[in-house]
């Protein structure tokens, strides 16, 4: 009995003393190495926000880039009825305030991505304007829902909800369309919320 209480116990007791605090670093390290990623990450996130063409300056304006939204035209559209709502896209204009640069990558509309044929960067200060044509339209009952994918300069995914409304649309009607159409007017956009995919995922 002395022994085992002299000797054996000091031990385990050293062994599980030991185990503990190695399991405390461990956990310290890891803490500290999700800290240093997440600054990393969010040292290279690009920021963008919607600018209005009326709040910029004709020099701004002049040094505007600007990339066509992805033409949905090729997906097979679904039979057209008067009660059908065509939604077309207003110019979205973007400018990156942070320093980091980002690549514009997709449209997703109610969760159906329309990727950009060309990935245009969008370096620190820049503003470009994501402009429509004639055939960049949606058909759905409704529109619930879109994001902008951009990626970072490490090709991590950042997927920022766009802030929208919906408006009668007061253009000239297209007469190859016999139903209803509305415009899409984006407010803002929202950076902080953005959902993130690893590039390694």
């Amino acid at each position: 009995m002395e022994v085992v209480s002299n000797v054996l116990i000091p031990i385990l007791s050293s062994i599980i003393g030991g185990l503990f605090t190695f399991g405390g670093v461990w956990l310290t390290i890891k803490r500290e190495q999700r800290k240093d990623q997440n600054n990393y990450l969010e040292s290279i996130k690009p920021y963008l926000v919607v600018q209005h063409l009326v709040d910029l300056s004709k020099n701004e304006i002049q040094n505007i880039k600007t990339l066509s939204i992805p033409n949905d035209s090729a997906a097979p559209s679904p039979s057209l009825t008067r009660t059908s709502v065509v939604y077309h896209w207003e110019n979205l204009v973007i400018t990156n305030v942070s320093h980091s640069t980002g690549i514009f990558a997709y449209v997703k509309v109610n969760n159906f991505p329309y990727a950009f044929s060309t990935k245009s960067p969008i370096k620190p200060f820049e503003t470009f304007q994501i402009i429509g044509n004639l055939v960049s339209i949606f058909i759905f009952s409704s529109i619930e829902s879109i994001s902008l994918g951009v990626y970072d300069s490490n090709f991590n995914l950042y997927e920022y909800p766009l802030h929208f409304r919906i408006e009668e649309y007061r253009g000239d009607p297209n007469p190859k369309l016999s139903c209803k159409e509305k415009v899409i007017k984006i407010d803002a956009i929202d950076c902080k919320s953005s959902r993130l995919t690893y590039k390694d995922v």
